[in-house]
């Protein structure tokens, strides 16, 4: 009787909204927790999956050139950080607040690095500065392999991860601040260690651990450029694909994570308390007043910048339609030709990249949208929402890399013995080891957390009438999801689906261990290139992944702006009975 009873109080979409709930538990199980739990059991297994303590880090700590590999990625990611934060604080100050031409300029070249591997920057500078390089062939003399050349290329790939966070931090002000310092005599000086500075800390905080994370977990630049030189993400791509160690591999996992779960836990807090400091509605925007010594400055600094980026391109470029440098500088279209250099025929890597990127868009768009939309709008099973919440925020403290270790330690076994039931279980997702779907899984976990970040807070932001309203017509959750909260969230949604394509074209960390030679991403084939000393070829498929990209972006702004023209008028939360009705 009382079963009946519950069953007539849950409505039939309060039952699909607890099992999309108990769906989204299930799969953050089987695709983040249990990965999680295999690298770390490697950490205290050997070989044969026997338990042996600690012996593994004692055996990592006792090699000296393992402990100098802590070190080194220690050290560029310190210095990386201090450089990157630098530059960017001060691009981001540039665009905020001077009176400075061509900002739109200086915006999008900034931002270039972001649309193509890591690797290709390191690859860049070897173009440059490498032996035959194109400035080396000038008489200009750097030696760029190694420490140089791995810290050159993090700043290039930080760089606009950092200056968006900044350009953020630096734009939320009161500028009722400077006009009272202004009235007391304070000078610019002054006003900018004591206003402007205190009141970017937090931006600052969040842009260095950024920095650090990404430079300490990066594998691509030191790939293309270290040489010799040895870091933790090389460490670890040695040990798994060079000697199949996947317990050594398993340790240096632990240790890339530690630095990245700090980071992670100082940026939350940093952000909790910036959220406590938000600027007063009261606060007046603030006013750009002309100085020419500090506008000369910050032009000729941007525009330098600026060109040491262009540079970077401008090599790949030119490598990419040389025949071979400086040998025979002839224009030359025989480096697109990727049939003697990649299996299949043509340019069917890319091609597989494109599909793998395309999938992961639509498919990472709708999983994150719907897990934000069950914790942030639905009201069942709160401590299962909470949970699903924790998982979400969890990849943001995993590096790359580990996931991709985890991946290949848990999907590549077809059973898995439990000892102490003597039984044999088998592996029922095995099956999707070496093909695009784990690659697709890994790339949606790997950057689950930033665009769990944007989707939530834009549903946050919407009016909660738009559901106080549904349930008193009792008009279906989905629905209103569909026909409002969706088109609502719609420049967020449009991030999101470009956020996930562009990265899923760039990354090689999260992929490194997953692809096999009938699945490689345009990526990874890069560093098949680079190992081979073709540097041509990497040049060509570089240009196209940026061409790609940069295709993609203008398409989302193009879009983006269409959209949101035409759904302005959802913005007013006194339609919200309205919009219900009609979304009925």
């Amino acid at each position: 009787m009382s079963r009946s009873r519950l069953t007539d109080r849950i409505s039939p979409a309060e039952i699909l909204q607890r099992l999309i709930i108990i769906l989204s538990v299930v799969c953050f199980v089987f695709f983040l927790i249990v990965p999680i739990i295999t690298i770390f059991s490697g950490v205290v297994t050997d070989s044969k999956g026997n338990y042996v303590g600690m012996e593994n880090f004692r055996s990592y700590f006792a090699n000296p050139s393992l402990l100098t590999a802590i070190l080194n990625s220690i050290k560029i990611s310190v210095v990386t950080t201090l450089i990157s934060v630098t530059i960017a604080y001060m691009l981001a100050y540039a665009m905020n607040r001077t009176a400075i031409k061509c900002k739109a300029v200086y915006k999008y070249i900034s931002m270039l690095p972001l649309f193509v591997p890591t690797m290709v920057h390191g690859l860049a500078l070897t173009y440059l500065f490498g032996k035959k390089g194109i400035l080396t062939s000038m008489g200009v003399d750097f030696p760029v392999a190694g420490e140089v050349g791995i810290v050159i290329a993090e700043v290039i790939y930080t760089l606009p991860q950092a200056y968006m966070v900044l350009m953020v931090a630096l734009s939320s002000t009161d500028y009722r601040l400077y006009e009272a310092a202004s009235a007391f005599g304070s000078s610019s000086v002054r006003s900018f260690f004591s206003i402007t500075l205190p009141g970017s800390k937090y931006g600052l905080i969040s842009a260095a651990t950024l920095c650090f994370t990404l430079s300490f977990t990066d594998f691509g630049a030191p790939q293309a450029i270290g040489a010799n030189y040895p870091v933790l993400s090389t460490s670890i791509y040695k040990y798994v694909v060079g000697q199949q160690n996947f317990q050594m591999g398993a340790v240096i996992g632990v240790l890339l994570t530690i630095p990245a779960v700090i980071s992670f836990a100082i940026d939350r807090i940093s952000a909790k308390k910036a959220a406590n400091n938000e600027i007063s509605s009261k606060a007046v925007a603030y006013k750009i007043t002309p100085s020419t010594g500090r506008d000369i400055f910050y032009q000729i600094f941007c525009t330098v910048v600026s060109i040491l980026i262009l540079s970077i391109f401008l090599a790949v470029f030119t490598i990419a339609f040389i025949k071979r440098w400086p040998y025979e500088k002839v224009f030359t279209l025989e480096h697109f030709d990727f049939s003697s250099k990649l299996v299949g025929s043509g340019i069917s890597t890319f091609i597989f990249s494109i599909k793998m990127a395309a999938i992961t868009a639509i498919a990472g768009t709708l999983a994150v949208f719907l897990t934000a939309y069950m914790v942030y709008k639905t009201r069942p099973m709160p401590m299962l929402r909470k949970t699903i919440h924790f998982c979400s925020m969890l990849p943001m403290a995993l590096p790359g890399m580990v996931v991709g270790l985890a991946y290949i330690m848990f999907f590549n076994k077809p059973f898995f013995d439990i000892e102490a039931l003597q039984i044999r279980v088998m592996n029922p997702f095995n099956v999707l080891y070496q093909t695009m779907w784990i690659m697709v899984i890994a790339n949606i976990i790997h950057m689950f957390s930033t665009t769990y970040i944007t989707a939530s807070t834009a549903l946050k932001k919407l009016d909660k009438e738009y559901e106080n309203a549904a349930d008193s017509m009792n008009i279906p959750f989905y629905k209103i999801m569909a026909k409002v909260s969706i088109p609502m969230c719609i420049t967020a949604v449009l991030e999101t689906a470009q956020y996930f394509f562009l990265n899923s074209m760039t990354t090689i960390s999260a992929l490194v261990f997953l692809y096999s030679p009938q699945s490689k991403p345009a990526a990874l084939s890069l560093v098949s290139m680079e190992d081979n000393g073709d540097f041509e070829s990497a040049a060509a498929m570089s240009l196209i992944i940026f061409a790609c990209n940069v295709g993609m972006r203008i398409i989302y702004e193009i879009v983006n702006k269409t959209l949101a023209k035409r759904m302005s008028r959802w913005e007013n939360p006194k339609q919200a009975e309205k919009t219900a009705k009609k979304a009925a």
